[in-house]
């Protein structure tokens, strides 16, 4: 009976013999019956049928009962609980898997159950500038529809009620920053364009910063057979201290819409060229940045540490009050003479206002005359405020009129038969101070790293948008004796930002005012 099970699973009617003329099995029917009836079964069954002759076979079929059929019969058998013990522990761990699948498959549903479900983002890629990659923006976002619709019909009758959404304009924000490097060209262009950053050396410093070496010195000598060393600089570095600044500027997105929409028509653009977190930082903050640092910080601030007495929710502080600016730095050197700077005394009582047009030409003319040698070659700018400096023009003209044998230079710029060019800087708005120095001199300071970045977190609160930021600024002179100014005595350049610009607080006031005469089209 085995034979015959076995003749049918190798698909045989008959075992072959083999030279000694024995009924035997091939390596390939060997192999196949470990697979069906397993190792053990195979090799008792070959060495069974080995000891038989073929032409014993026939007999052989009927002894089935004897002790190696029943060898055979356990061998198979073994075999069988083997496969199935296995199979089972298969199925189990099978089982097992389908049951941890389960288990995610109901905490995926449970947590979108939880979830409102959100739009696909329907991403517009914007060609970036020369050397940047593209800006990505939500062309489904309200915002850029209405704009879209806006400049396509000229109807603004939705303008009005539409609103963007806090939540919206911080992921707005958020994605802005981080793409194309955003936060370090911000910073960059903080450094370089405000309207004086043209007039200093800008130098990387953590807390403070002093010059390494004098601009000029004295390394010449008589030659003598011993070792005599020179080029001792008398001149003292001055000590310039960085400062920490910020910004905290709320934003309710509803009070934007308009005026962004009205921005995009006026400048013929599309929505996708001025996606709304760049128009709000290139037309709200930054130029409230820059106006703040050039009108009231580099050059007249005067530094109040605030950091102590200030709690949350307390009034923003002035700009002013974050930093000690160049006007400042000249009187306090004035008032202690301890910063090694030259001063101008020959007209102590000299008044822009009330001088005689010949007086402000003698006035200017001996200030470049009394120069040092080292510096009157140097092309070396003459800073004064716009005011003196129409007053001297038009002096100049009163003295000489036209027709006076100058080519060129008549009514210019440059104070005759010298070096110096007349500059007037912004910030030196009313000022009576008049100072030369060369520009390595002028010094600007940031910090020793990039970051942070200016901005630097959008946080949502309630109805607001927050945009967080901080920066690092200072300026000051390398080396007190290679300044040559004018400073009259009782002059207060913080006092001049209240008298020219008002408080800090009515300035925020028109500020606003004027953005909404902007807005209104008046």
């Amino acid at each position: 009976m085995i034979k015959t099970v076995v003749l049918k699973a190798l698909g045989l009617t008959a075992f072959n013999k083999n030279a000694q003329g024995n009924l035997d099995l091939s390596d390939e029917h060997r192999k196949t019956l470990a697979g069906v009836f397993g190792q053990a079964f195979t090799d008792k069954f070959g060495e069974s049928l080995n000891k038989e002759k073929a032409e014993d076979a026939p007999d052989a079929e009927q002894s089935g009962a004897d002790a190696e059929g029943l060898g055979l019969m356990d061998a198979l058998r073994a075999h069988h609980s083997t496969v199935v013990a296995d199979g089972l522990k298969d199925l189990q761990a099978q089982l097992a898997a389908a049951n941890r699948d389960k288990q995610a498959l109901q905490a995926v549903v449970a947590q979108l159950s939880d979830t409102s479900e959100e739009d696909v983002l329907a991403e517009k890629v914007i060609p970036g500038a020369a050397g940047r990659k593209n800006f990505k923006v939500d062309a489904k976002h309200q915002a850029y529809a209405g704009a879209q619709e806006f400049l396509a019909t000229g109807n603004a009758l939705h303008i009005e009620a539409a609103t963007i959404e806090v939540g919206e304009l911080k992921t707005e924000f958020g994605k802005y920053l981080s793409q194309n490097g955003n936060g370090l060209q911000i910073l960059k262009k903080l450094f370089s364009e405000f309207s004086s950053s043209k007039f200093f050396t800008v130098v990387r410093a953590v807390t403070e910063w002093r010059a390494v070496r004098a601009l000029i010195t004295s390394v010449s000598m008589q030659f003598t057979a011993v070792w005599t060393p020179g080029g001792k600089a008398a001149f003292k570095p001055l000590k310039i201290v960085n400062r920490r600044h910020k910004i905290n500027y709320p934003i309710i997105p509803a009070q934007v819409l308009d005026s962004y929409m009205f921005h995009l028509y006026d400048e013929s653009l599309a929505p996708d060229q001025m996606p709304i977190t760049l128009y709000i930082w290139n037309e709200l903050i930054y130029p409230a940045l820059l106006q703040d640092i050039e009108m009231r910080m580099i050059w007249k601030g005067k530094f109040v540490d605030h950091e102590l007495d200030q709690q949350e929710g307390d009034a923003a502080t002035p700009p002013e009050d974050s930093m000690d600016g160049l006007e400042t730095i000249l009187v306090d050197a004035k008032t202690t003479g301890t910063k090694g700077v030259h001063f101008y005394n020959k007209y102590p009582n000299f008044n822009w206002k009330t001088a005689t047009a010949q007086e402000i030409l003698d006035f200017v003319n001996g200030f470049v005359d009394w120069l040092s040698p080292f510096y009157k070659t140097k092309k070396m700018p003459l800073f004064l405020s716009d005011d003196n400096k129409r007053r001297y023009k038009r002096a100049y003209k009163a003295i000489w009129g036209s027709g006076n044998g100058q080519d060129g230079d008549f009514g210019q710029d440059r104070v005759d038969y010298s070096n110096q060019m007349l500059t007037s800087p912004e910030g030196m708005f009313g000022s009576e101070i008049i100072f030369s120095t060369p520009k390595e001199n002028m010094i600007m300071l940031r910090h020793k790293n990039e970051v942070p970045n200016v901005i630097n977190d959008v946080q949502k609160h309630g109805y607001e948008v927050r945009i967080f930021g901080e920066y690092w600024l200072a300026v000051g002179f390398a080396m007190g004796n290679a300044v040559f100014a004018h400073v009259p005595a009782g002059y207060n350049p913080k006092a001049l930002i209240s008298e020219s610009l008002g408080s800090f607080d009515s300035y925020q006031e028109d500020f606003n005012t004027v953005e909404s005469i902007e807005e209104s089209g008046i």
